[in-house]
């Protein structure tokens, strides 16, 4: 790990590890942090180009309310008009709140352990969408499917263009819930600590930047 992380521990990354298709497991094994809100503040169009070579990526997200959650997305982000992206890729969230209750400003990370996948479900290519404003992943609307539940459809994970914020919907791309918890009353959200991390086959920072600025021209790398 390249960093003390925030809101991915090591029981989290651990558990991500499980579900990467194999491939990524044996040949990206190393988590790369790229961005964290508690290290820098800064914008989507900001934090893009610091991404943009990075093939397997994972946003993390902490609230307010201590609900933790994101995505593995195994395309690189690139802004456009269209949907695009891996069928790798999946939504994930703890099953429980870090925050307990009567303990609202402590957090606890004693089931950073409990983590529950949400892999693409073959219903469609809504996968990764990207602007200077907005940064989405899962976008099916059960066109076609029954609507297993009475939530409201929309946006599996939305980020905010200020990286503040964003939304969490029910859709058919990932079949998930709403990625926020119970304590959670709507769609919307208030970040605490947004990070995104690449996965690197590279043990130091250095070797890694160099490996993906690499892959970004030539599209491949070598070790």
């Amino acid at each position: 790990y390249s960093a003390d992380p925030g809101v991915l521990t090591p029981p989290i990354m651990d558990g991500i590890r499980q579900f990467l298709p194999r491939n990524v497991k044996n040949e990206y094994p190393n988590f790369f942090l790229k961005y964290s809100s508690d290290q820098e503040s800064n914008s989507l169009a900001g934090v893009l180009p610091k991404i943009e070579n990075s093939t397997h990526t994972i946003i993390g997200v902490e609230t307010t309310q201590g609900d933790v959650f994101g995505a593995f997305c195994s395309s690189p982000w690139k802004v456009g008009s269209e949907w695009f992206g891996s069928r790798d890729s999946f939504l994930w969230r703890l099953s429980k709140s870090r925050v307990r209750e009567g303990q609202e400003n402590e957090r606890s990370y004693n089931f950073d352990n409990e983590l529950e996948i949400y892999q693409h479900t073959g219903s469609d290519d809504m996968i990764q969408y990207c602007t200077n404003q907005t940064l989405a992943v899962g976008g099916g609307d059960w066109r076609g499917f029954k609507n297993p539940s009475n939530e409201p459809l929309g946006i599996g994970l939305m980020i905010d263009g200020d990286m503040m914020g964003g939304e969490t919907n029910l859709c058919s791309t990932f079949a998930n819930p709403r990625l926020s918890g119970e304590n959670s009353s709507g769609t919307e959200f208030e970040v605490v600590t947004l990070e995104i991390w690449s996965l690197t086959p590279f043990t130091t920072v250095e070797k890694a930047e160099e490996g993906e600025k690499l892959e970004g021209l030539t599209g491949f790398f070598s070790p």
